[in-house]
C-alpha cells in the first residue's frame, strides 16, 4: 500500500467511532509490515476504551510482524496517561520502524510530545503532508473544542429547491423524503446535543432524538433556546420531554426565567431580544456539550450565521418548489456582498430524490 492509501484507510476507520467517542477525537490507524503490506487497522470505538493504535496492535496475530512495520494514524499518538495508557509510549517500546501521523494534536498534554517520545525511541516520525481537509474533517469537533474552547456547531436544513423550509402557514412536514430523514437521524447521533429555537419547539413539537438503530440506548440531549420562557411552559407535555430524562434537556433562557425542575437551566445574556450566542456556547461547553446539531428555525440559523459561529452545513434539498413560504436564510440580512457566508470543501450525494450537500463554513 502507498502512504496515501494507508492514511485514507485510517480516516475511513476513524469515522466508525462517530457518536461514541466524545469528548475524545475520532482517530483511525493503519499498520503496514516492513514491505508496506497491510497488517491491521483499528479505530477509537468508544470514550474510555482503547485508542485506535491499541486496537490496531491488538488485531495483529503474530507480534514478529511488527519488526520494521510502519504505523499510520490520523492524529498524533497521545503522550499522556489518561483513562488509557499512552499510545506513543506503547509504540516506542515496539520494533516498528516508522510512525506517520496526520495532524498534530492541539491538546496541551500531547501537542508535539507524542511525536518526541517516538523520536527519542529511534523511530522515524513524520507529519503527513497530504489529505489535510479529510484529516481535519475527521477530527473537526475535537479540533474546534481544543483550538477555540467552544462547541462545534452544525446547521441541518431541509428545504425545497427555492430554499423554503415551510409553507407560509408554517407547515413543514415533510419537505424531504424518507431516505433524507433517515440520514438526519444518523447525523443526530454524531453530536452531543440537538438544538432548536423556541419557535420551532412550539410549532413542530419535535423529539430531536436519533432513531437510528446504531444509537439505540445512547443518551439523547436536547437544547432549546427560549429567551422568554415560552417553551418552558409546555415542556413537560412535549414530545421532547417524553423521550429523554429532564437532566438531558438544556433550557437556555434570559436571567430570572422559571423552568421545570430537573432540567439543565442555562441563563445567558440577551441583547435586542436575541441571545449573545458566544456566551451561550461558552456555558454549554462548560456543561460538557462539545458539539451541537442545530435544527432550526430560520431565526436560529440566522443568529449562528450572523455571529460567525456555524461551522458546518448539512443541507437536504427536495426536488420541489414551494413559492411563498419561509426561507431558511430569511433572518440573515447582509449590507454588502463582501459579508456573504462562504462555503468550502463542499460535496454532494443523493438520498432518494433529494440532494444532500455538506460543507464547512469559512
Amino acid at each position: 500500500m502507498s502512504a496515501a492509501q494507508a492514511m485514507l484507510l485510517a480516516i475511513a476507520e476513524g469515522q466508525k467511532g462517530a457518536g461514541f467517542v466524545s469528548p475524545n477525537p475520532l482517530v483511525g490507524c493503519t499498520i503496514l509490515d516492513r514491505d508496506f503490506n497491510l497488517l491491521s487497522t483499528g479505530y477509537h470505538a468508544k470514550y474510555g476504551e482503547a485508542h485506535a493504535e491499541a486496537n490496531a496492535l491488538a488485531a495483529i496475530k503474530n507480534p514478529a510482524d511488527l519488526d520494521g512495520a510502519h504505523v499510520f494514524v490520523t492524529l498524533e499518538p497521545c503522550a499522556h496517561e489518561g483513562k488509557r495508557p499512552s499510545c506513543a509510549k506503547a509504540l516506542a517500546k515496539l520494533p516498528v520502524a516508522s510512525v506517520t501521523y496526520g495532524l498534530e494534536d492541539p491538546f496541551s498534554l500531547v501537542s508535539g510530545q507524542g511525536a518526541e517520545i517516538l523520536r527519542q525511541a529511534g523511530k522515524q516520525v513524520a507529519l503527513y503532508s497530504g489529505l489535510n481537509a479529510e484529516l481535519e474533517e475527521l477530527a473537526e469537533i475535537f479540533l474546534m473544542n481544543q483550538r477555540h474552547r467552544r462547541p462545534f456547531v452544525a446547521l441541518k436544513v431541509a428545504a425545497s429547491q427555492d430554499g423554503k423550509i415551510a409553507l407560509a402557514d408554517g407547515t413543514s412536514k415533510w419537505i424531504t423524503g424518507e431516505e433524507s430523514r433517515a440520514h438526519v437521524h444518523r447525523l443526530r447521533g454524531f453530536y452531543d446535543a440537538v438544538l432548536c429555537g423556541s419557535g420551532t419547539f412550539q410549532k413542530d413539537n419535535p423529539k430531536l432524538n436519533s432513531r437510528d438503530a446504531a444509537f439505540a440506548g445512547r443518551t439523547s440531549r436536547a437544547v432549546v433556546l427560549d429567551p422568554t420562557g415560552a417553551a418552558a411552559v409546555g415542556l413537560k407535555d412535549s414530545a421532547l420531554w417524553s423521550v429523554r430524562r429532564p437532566e438531558d434537556i438544556f433550557l437556555v433562557t434570559a436571567p430570572g426565567v422559571k423552568v421545570p425542575q430537573g432540567v439543565q437551566h442555562v441563563e445567558s445574556e440577551v441583547a435586542d431580544g436575541n441571545f449573545v450566542l458566544d456566551h451561550v456556547l461558552e456555558k454549554l461547553f462548560k456543561l460538557e456539550v462539545k458539539s451541537l446539531f442545530v435544527e432550526g428555525g430560520a431565526q436560529t440559523y440566522a443568529g449562528f450565521l450572523r455571529a460567525g459561529l456555524a461551522d458546518r452545513l448539512y443541507l437536504f434539498t427536495a426536488p420541489r418548489i414551494i413559492g411563498r413560504g419561509l426561507s431558511w436564510t430569511e433572518g440573515l440580512v447582509l449590507e454588502d456582498l463582501s459579508a456573504t457566508v462562504n462555503l468550502i470543501q463542499g460535496r454532494t450525494m443523493n438520498f432518494g430524490a433529494d440532494t444532500f450537500f455538506t460543507a464547512r463554513l469559512a
